[in-house]
C-alpha cells in the first residue's frame, strides 16, 4: 500500500479577477470575515475595461495583502498581429461558413494562455520553483477562486497536483447577489463585470450597457470585431464576437435577461468574477 504524504501548505493565493465575486472575497479579508491570503494575483490580458483597472487600483490601496499583476501579452494586439498564421490566439469567436451559412464556435484557449499559465508561473516564482522544475511532493499551494453558489457548476479541481483550489464563497453559501448585498452593506464600491472588452461571452444585456454607458469601449469592440472577420486561415470562414454572426454595430441587442450566461462555461473561474 502506498504511503500518503502529509503535505505542507507553502502559499495561499487569491485569484483576483476584480469582478463582484473575487472582489467580495478579497474585501472580506479586510473586514476580518476571511483570513488574509499571502498574496493576490491578477492576470491582465491587456484588454480589460477601464473600470476594471480602476477597481484594481482601488483594491491595491485597501487590501491587507499584496497584489501581483501578471501579463502574458496584450491579447488584442497579439490576435491582430498573428492573423492568418499558426500563432493565432484561439478565442471563442463565433464562426459562419460563407458558402453554407453554417454557424459554429472556435474552441477557447485564450484563458489558459493569458490567465491560467501566467498565474501558475507567478505561483512557482513565489515558491522558488522553476516553471519546468518538479514541484516538491510534500508541499502545496492553496488557491482561492471567486465562484459563488449560483455558479457551482464552474467548480473544478486544479489541473496541477501542487495546487489545491478552494471556494470560500461557496463555503459561506453566498450567491452573486449576496456578494452585491455585502458590498453595499459594507459601503464598498461595486465593480463592473470583469472581462475583455471584446469577449464573445458577453450577453446582450452587457453589450447594450457598453454601447450606451461605455461608448468608447464599444467603438473599440466594433473596430476589433471588423478586424477579426478574416482572421482565420480558412478563407471560407468569417469570425464574429456576437453569437448572431452579424457585425457588432448592426446587432439589435435584446434587453431581456433570458440568454444563457456563457460565463457558466468560460474561463474556469478566472474571468468574469
Amino acid at each position: 500500500m502506498e504511503n500518503k504524504i502529509d503535505r505542507k501548505k507553502v502559499l495561499t493565493v487569491l485569484s483576483l479577477g476584480a469582478g463582484v465575486q473575487s472582489s467580495t472575497m478579497a474585501l472580506m479579508t479586510k473586514t476580518g470575515e476571511l483570513p488574509k491570503p499571502d498574496v493576490g494575483i491578477f492576470a491582465d490580458t491587456g484588454y480589460e475595461s477601464k473600470s476594471c483597472y480602476l477597481y484594481l487600483d482601488f483594491l491595491k490601496k485597501v487590501l491587507p495583502f499584496p497584489i501581483h499583476v501578471v501579463k502574458f501579452g496584450n491579447i488584442k494586439d497579439d490576435m491582430l498581429k498573428a492573423r492568418g498564421t499558426t500563432n493565432f490566439v484561439v478565442a471563442p469567436f463565433y464562426t459562419q461558413e460563407t458558402i453554407t451559412g453554417k454557424k459554429g464556435m472556435i474552441l477557447r484557449q485564450c484563458t489558459n494562455q493569458y490567465k491560467i499559465q501566467p498565474i501558475k508561473k507567478k505561483i512557482r516564482e513565489l515558491c522558488n520553483v522553476g516553471f519546468n522544475k518538479r514541484f516538491p511532493k510534500d508541499k502545496y499551494v492553496e488557491q482561492w477562486i471567486g465562484i459563488s453558489k449560483d455558479e457551482i457548476g464552474r467548480m473544478k479541481p486544479a489541473r496541477d497536483p501542487y495546487i489545491l483550489n478552494r471556494h470560500p464563497l461557496i463555503e459561506m453559501n453566498m450567491s452573486r447577489q449576496d456578494c452585491v448585498n455585502w458590498l453595499n452593506k459594507n459601503k464598498f464600491p461595486l465593480p463592473e463585470k470583469s472581462a475583455c472588452i471584446c469577449c464573445p461571452f458577453h450577453d446582450d444585456k452587457y453589450w447594450d450597457f457598453m454601447k450606451n454607458e461605455r461608448p468608447s469601449e464599444f467603438a473599440d469592440a466594433v473596430a476589433f470585431d471588423k478586424e477579426i472577420r478574416t482572421i482565420s486561415r480558412k478563407k471560407n470562414i468569417k469570425n464574429y464576437t456576437h453569437r448572431s454572426c452579424k457585425p457588432l454595430d448592426e446587432v439589435e441587442f435584446s434587453k431581456e435577461d433570458n440568454q444563457l450566461d456563457m460565463f457558466e462555461n468560460a474561463c474556469e473561474g478566472l474571468c468574469g468574477v
